[in-house]
């Protein structure tokens, strides 16, 4: 088995950005299909490979989504005057950023059976699926860092979890994991962020 070349490797993972800053160009399908063939190779719980990628690339109706992911959040944060008003509007432009670019991959995971989702209740994350589509956006993220397109991932639309339930065209079975934005980059990569000292994430117990 020939091995990977680590320092390449990390080059590109610290290479990429979260962005959210996109030019106006539409993206080939081809590049589309580049990025979903890097996310079929990520590792998944028992090799169900349980994910779909739904790809929205009109900008019309990314509009109308934000708009009720808008609509919907801004409701439902009206309801919780515990949060700073601040921290309200900053969560509903994050939560609707995602309009921005030309294109949006609506990552999906297949949710445990019924039966599973019982023994899972105090565990959801254990069944494997819903981390099986975040290592699937993983690659795609660094297939697009390499193919020299920006992109970032989007949790906040979510919580207008009515917004995408009313979308009766997705796969049946399968429940929204995040959204990633992706797109040529309007400008300059951004530095790279801080990152915490390895010392402050490892930790070896010793026998």
């Amino acid at each position: 088995m020939t091995n990977c070349d680590y320092e390449s490797l990390m080059n590109l993972i610290k290479k990429r950005r979260s962005v959210r800053r996109f030019a106006d160009l539409p993206i080939d399908r081809a590049d589309i299909d580049r990025l979903a063939d890097a996310a079929r190779w990520a590792p998944s719980n028992h090799n169900r490979q349980g994910w779909k990628f739904v790809v929205f690339s009109d900008a019309d109706e990314l509009a109308r989504l934000a708009g009720k992911v808008l609509e919907s959040l801004a409701r439902r944060l009206a309801e919780c005057p515990e949060i700073p008003r601040d921290r309200s509007r900053e969560l509903l432009v994050h939560a609707t950023g995602f309009a921005l670019a030309p294109c949006v991959i609506l990552v999906m995971h297949k949710p445990p059976s019924l039966t599973a989702g019982k023994l899972l209740a105090d565990s959801p994350l254990a069944s494997g699926e819903a981390l099986s589509a975040a290592m699937a956006t993983q690659n795609m993220l660094l297939a697009a860092c390499a193919m020299g397109l920006a992109s970032c991932v989007f949790t906040g639309p979510l919580l207008a979890r009515d917004v995408w339930e009313q979308l009766d065209d997705l796969p049946m079975g399968f429940e929204p994991t995040c959204l990633m934005a992706v797109g040529y980059p309007a400008g300059p990569s951004p530095d790279a962020p801080r990152k915490k000292r390895l010392e402050q994430i490892i930790e070896y117990r010793s026998a």
